[in-house]
């Protein structure tokens, strides 16, 4: 389809003065300039002349026609080129004159100032085109926007805004004035339904979806005037629309994979048709509203989709907590009631009767038992609860290793047949930790080691130093190990094999080593008993985010650094 050019009133001049130039241009070319520099013409002055007439009368306005230039733009150029010419020949004639007289009897000299100067004109020519070009378009065209200023500032202003509704005050608001035209207009389609912006706006008298002129943009012509056609009823009955409501121009928004809508454009608030060139610049324009508003309708259906994730996340997390309370009930129901129960029989066994004294010490030895284990209990929900962060010092592990293995086997807990081992190396790193929190995941460790060995066994505690300015604490014991269906459960919450326990002394430990920014590990060994892994930073709050659990992208190195044994 071909956008027709209009040659009366200004157009007209226009028209002529291009003609005119590219007329004389072969002549310039061909004869003028050859004979003031070189001498001797590259034709005769009748074929220059011809050959200019032709060009301007016949190959110009064969061009034209065909839509292939745009005048304006020719015309501009061609006084640039006029004005840069007659500036070059002014500046060379006075100098040639100037050289014969100094180098008459030196013509040597002559041809070497004039390749001095033609090597000047050569270089500064562009620069000088360009300021000259700037000056005739602001002149000729200052009723017309700078369209390259003018898409830089588009571009950088809907690509930033993410949020449709102010992408489309831009597009129908700001618009309008920038490209100086009457109004501008977006219809959006999706599936089966079409929103029009501004929202005040109607047009079309039938779905959208069954449009005519949707179809010819969906799949062949890149713009579209509202200008009526013989040939077809229902499209020139929906362009007739379009221009009833103000439109001139209509340009299709095709996103990857589907037909996004039309960019409606209003005429020029001058009167004037528009050029070829305005509608070069529209469709540019419009391939830039296409991506803004695609990506725009992409991040809100992002938004609405973070919104419902977040409503399923919340109902989960509910689910989650109402899950927990019900198992922490449960586990609480279970614990308490039996010593409660013991407590009370107790009680009330020595209230019936005098009982006694040998009596009363058992009953009230197991008073203080259950209410021991109530205690327990109790203490390890407040830990796991109130876990307060780790403040950090420096640790002599030789030294705080060698105390906290004096002290256990002098306290009553400890089962004398099981035999303590301690490995060191000569020079033990220097580690920074809290060192209250350690020795109680040391003590929970030991404790359940004992416990599985009542026959007697060892138990070994090895510090090794690895790579990454980390160390491992590695413990063993020759118990008889975990059952493998066991082993992927022993840090969940509340799961524990022992008749008197809670499940909460694992958890509690990684929850101990993880805000050491480290990780634990448990698993059986070949030759029998179980070893506890646990690697730390030497310095924490400085290599914060190097070992931890990170799920399966590090089963693998996790696997290489538990993979020996001792």
């Amino acid at each position: 389809m071909r956008f027709p050019v209009s040659l009366f009133g200004n157009n007209l001049i226009r028209s002529v003065l291009t003609k005119a130039w590219f007329s004389l241009l072969p002549y310039l070319i061909c004869y003028l300039l050859p004979v003031l520099v070189l001498g001797s013409p590259l034709l005769s002055w009748p074929a220059a002349l011809f050959l200019g007439m032709a060009l301007g009368l016949i190959l110009l306005p064969l061009l034209q026609k065909v839509a292939f230039l745009d005048p304006e733009r020719l015309l501009n150029t061609s006084i640039t080129f006029t004005v840069l010419s007659v500036l070059l020949l002014c500046l060379y004639l006075p100098l040639h004159a100037g050289l014969l007289l100094l180098y008459a009897d030196r013509p040597s000299d002559q041809e070497k100032a004039l390749f001095v100067f033609l090597l000047l004109a050569l270089i500064t020519a562009k620069p000088i085109m360009n300021r000259i070009q700037a000056s005739i378009d602001r002149y000729l065209g200052h009723d017309r926007p700078d369209y390259h200023s003018l898409l830089c500032d588009i571009s950088s202003t809907i690509t930033t805004s993410l949020y449709l509704p102010d992408l489309l005050r831009v597009l129908t608001t700001d618009l309008p004035d920038r490209l100086m035209i009457t109004r501008v207009g977006v219809l959006i389609l999706h599936e089966q339904r079409s929103r029009l912006y501004p929202e005040n706006l109607r047009i079309g008298s039938r779905l959208w979806s069954e449009s005519r002129l949707v179809d010819l943009l969906r799949t062949r012509q890149y713009y579209r005037t509202c200008r009526t056609v013989s040939d077809d009823p229902q499209l020139s009955r929906e362009l007739t629309e379009m221009r009833q409501a103000g439109f001139s121009l209509v340009y299709p928004l095709r996103g990857g994979t589907h037909f996004g809508g039309m960019l409606l454009l209003g005429g020029r608030r001058d009167g004037k048709q528009y050029s070829r060139r305005d509608i070069e610049v529209f469709v540019t324009l419009a391939n830039q509203v296409n991506i803004a508003l695609e990506n725009a309708m992409n991040y809100e259906s992002l938004a609405e989709s973070k919104k419902q994730l977040q409503t399923v996340y919340d109902k989960l997390i509910h689910a989650e907590k109402m899950a927990a309370l019900g198992e922490l009930t449960t586990v609480l129901a279970h614990e308490l009631k039996n010593p409660l129960g013991i407590i009370r029989g107790s009680a009330q066994y020595l209230s019936s009767s005098p009982r006694g004294p040998e009596m009363q010490q058992e009953l009230l030895h197991y008073i203080m038992d259950e209410v021991d284990s109530l205690n327990l209990v109790i203490t390890n929900l407040l830990g796991l609860a109130r876990h307060k962060p780790p403040r950090f010092h420096q640790v002599d592990l030789r030294r705080e290793l060698s105390d906290f293995i004096g002290h256990w086997q002098q306290s009553s807990e400890h089962n004398p047949a099981v035999e303590i081992i301690l490995s060191l190396p000569n020079y033990p790193p220097v580690l920074y930790a809290d060192r209250k929190q350690l020795r109680q995941v040391l003590l929970n460790c030991v404790a359940n080691s004992e416990e599985v060995m009542p026959e007697g066994g060892t138990f070994k505690i090895a510090v090794q130093e690895v790579e990454a300015e980390q160390l491992e604490i590695i413990l063993t014991d020759t118990g008889p190990g975990i059952a493998e269906e066991d082993l992927k459960l022993v840090f969940k919450k509340f799961f524990t094999t022992k008749e008197k326990g809670v499940g909460l002394g694992l958890p509690i430990c990684r929850q101990i080593i993880r805000a050491h920014n480290g990780s634990i590990r448990v698993l059986n060994r070949i030759d029998g008993g179980v070893k506890v892994v646990i690697r730390l930073p030497l310095r924490p709050l400085v290599t914060v985010g190097q070992g931890m659990d990170r799920g399966d992208d590090t089963k693998a190195i996790i696997r290489r650094i538990w993979s020996s044994e001792y």
